[in-house]
């Protein structure tokens, strides 16, 4: 009956070493497959970030020097004294202050037209600008949207040549 014992203690003995053992090799693949599927992840599907810093702008600097066709000079700009308006706003409570300058195109006398017509020139950009609301030229794009406006409302106005661009130099709302 002693030897009996001693079988069936080994053979569970036996049983729980293989069992550990079946154990440390599952986790040890588990182990494995998840390194290498993190591995794999990182080195071949993760996103490429976008390039920043001083390597894409010297990049686009390369790419756009043998081509020099897309770099245009700026014209010639001509500086407006600053328009002080009252906003659109229910209640009038709130003013903006905007400082411009017209880039022109080189049409030989459109300076002088525009010095002849400023009168007509600030009473057409101060009629826009009063007609604005806080909300509409609060983001950039409705920025955009009056210098487009500005632009378009003084290139009807002149004769000789036209504006090439509106810069706005200072822009407070208060």
């Amino acid at each position: 009956m002693a030897a009996e014992e001693k079988d069936t203690q080994s053979e569970q003995g036996g049983k729980k070493k293989s069992k550990l053992k079946l154990i440390i090799i599952i986790l040890l693949l588990l182990v494995l497959l998840g390194g290498g599927g993190g591995a794999a992840y990182f080195l071949f599907l993760k996103p490429k970030p976008a390039q920043t810093g001083a390597q894409p702008a010297a990049s686009a600097a390369q790419s756009e020097a043998p081509q020099g066709e897309k770099i245009t000079q700026i014209g010639e700009l001509y500086p407006m004294e600053s328009f002080v308006v009252n906003l659109a706003d229910p209640g009038g409570s709130r003013y903006l202050r905007v400082t411009l300058q017209l880039e022109l195109t080189a049409v030989k006398g459109l300076k002088d037209e525009i010095d002849k017509r400023v009168p007509q020139i600030r009473d057409a950009i101060i009629t826009i600008l009063s007609s604005k609301r806080y909300e509409e030229i609060n983001s950039a794009q409705g920025k955009m949207i009056m210098k487009q406006q500005i632009m378009r409302r003084i290139n009807s106005l002149l004769a000789a040549g036209q504006i090439a661009n509106v810069y706005v130099t200072e822009f407070v709302i208060q």
